[in-house]
């Protein structure tokens, strides 16, 4: 038809210019040009074909320009100009395409995540687990095993839109926290190379050494597991031989420190954390709906800015000043908005699941039949830290398992002082005008409500990841 449905670069243009000197019978016909190119053409002709070339030429390069601006301005707005990644879809806000967290794959990716920071899981474990969850690519293919990699070291999943080498901050909601994203790549560039390991063992990367940060290796020695750091460091060379049931031991003593001598005032209290977080779903979901308002508003105010520049309305300092302003507020609210996120119904069912883990930790971290995968579990989840240093083993629970071992202890000094009342009183409990019935657990719902020793209220916990 014409050239530039021919080529529109001039590498097109010497392959073609190669075929035409191969043979003089050869022709190149472009019918709207009138241009009728061979080997022997006159100098007008070949004229004319380099003039249609170089014009084909600046309309792609244009073409490109302005493409790169509408990019630019996508990007400065917040927003990627390319397709999102798995876990978001395309929507139409304002008139705007716009990504937002698809409702079927976000949760999964927020898990993927999440699991990820368990013990013994592997980007092959996540690969698993997503293709079981039925996450694919556009074209419905399964997740190839590389990609999932590149997943957990996407940005964007905490806000953040790495473009072409640069960073931009995203104008989308974010589906994991800052906190979680730097733990899930503290572990994917610390992690050693994976080998086999001929023993399965139940502290396994769980017990890390309190001078070098790093990991204890397991050795048997006479019949015994003995642990210790191989670091060179002069302190982890200090560290003896730590055998292995007297962690065990140390943190068996832990877990029975959880558990609430009183499963009465327990289960009272996790129905009212229920009851309670179903009371204040409404006004959790007015306070999302605030800060989302807000975040548009200022998005507005951007937009609007933007256009003042460009009408020369307002000088470029003091658009830079404003806008930096602007996108300063927009990350505050965004992360606000992301802790709220965390209060969704299944965080809520996981913070209802840990508590009840406590109380049957120790029976199942004893039962022969659990495998050590499931012990690991109970421990990443209870336990924050668990260091050898010094020849000794200091463990330190999570906020919430702390939190229960602290009742559980007023609990059970309470029910003891009872108990000693009880033996040595004489004086009739219906002479006093009490309730027998309930005189035993009456006075232990202040402990679990919370009182103003407390800082930490176990009715409003909430997880933040």
């Amino acid at each position: 038809e014409k050239t530039d449905r021919l080529t529109r670069n001039l590498r097109d243009a010497v392959s073609i210019d190669d075929w035409l000197q191969g043979d003089k019978d050869r022709m190149l016909h472009a019918v709207k040009e009138s241009l009728r190119l061979q080997k022997d053409s006159k100098s007008d002709v070949k004229f004319m074909w380099n003039i249609h070339l170089a014009v084909a030429k600046k309309y792609t390069d244009n073409l490109r320009e302005e493409a790169m601006k509408g990019w630019a301005e996508k990007l400065a707005q917040g927003h990627m100009p390319t397709r999102p990644p798995v876990g978001y879809t395309t929507a139409l806000q304002n008139g705007k395409r716009v990504h937002v967290p698809d409702a079927k794959t976000g949760r999964i990716i927020r898990k993927a995540f999440e699991l990820y920071l368990q013990p013994n899981e592997s980007t092959t474990t996540i690969w698993a687990f997503l293709n079981q969850a039925g996450v694919h690519t556009y074209n419905g293919k399964p997740l190839a095993q590389s990609a999932v990699h590149k997943l957990l070291l996407n940005p964007y999943y905490m806000g953040i839109i790495s473009f072409n080498g640069e960073i931009y901050q995203g104008a989308h909601q974010p589906l994991i926290s800052k906190r979680l994203f730097k733990q899930v790549q503290d572990k994917l560039h610390n992690k050693r190379p994976s080998k086999h390991r001929k023993h399965d063992l139940a502290l396994q990367n769980v017990l890390t050494c309190g001078h070098c940060g790093k990991a204890i290796t397991w050795q048997i020695q006479k019949g015994h597991l003995y642990g210790t750091c191989q670091r060179n460091l002069p302190e982890c060379k200090q560290n003896k031989l730590m055998r292995e049931e007297i962690v065990h031991e140390i943190l068996i003593e832990q877990l029975e420190s959880v558990i609430s001598p009183s499963q009465e005032v327990f289960r009272w209290i996790v129905d009212r954390i229920i009851d309670d977080h179903n009371a204040n779903d409404d006004t959790s979901e007015r306070l999302k709906q605030n800060l989302k308002q807000r975040i548009t508003r200022l998005e507005n105010m951007a937009e609007t800015l933007y256009d003042d520049k460009l009408a020369g309305e307002i000088t470029k300092e003091r658009y830079e000043a404003k806008k930096a302003t602007i996108q300063k507020q927009l990350v505050d609210l965004r992360d606000e908005l992301s802790i709220a996120d965390s209060t969704t119904e299944t965080k809520h069912e996981e913070a209802i699941e840990i508590i009840e883990l406590t109380q049957h930790a120790k029976a199942q971290y004893l039962d022969s039949e659990m495998g050590n995968d499931a012990k690991r579990t109970i421990l990443t989840k209870l336990f924050d830290s668990v260091i050898y240093a010094n020849n000794s083993v200091s463990v330190k629970l999570s906020l919430l398992a702390e939190s229960i071992a602290k009742r559980s202890e007023e609990t059970r000094q309470i029910m003891e002082t009872q108990k000693r009342l009880n033996q040595t009183t004489k004086i009739d409990l219906y002479d006093r005008g009490q309730n027998v019935e309930n005189f035993d657990i009456l006075p232990l719902f202040p402990v679990w409500q919370g009182h103003e020793e407390s800082n930490f209220d176990l009715r409003f916990w909430r997880p933040i990841y």
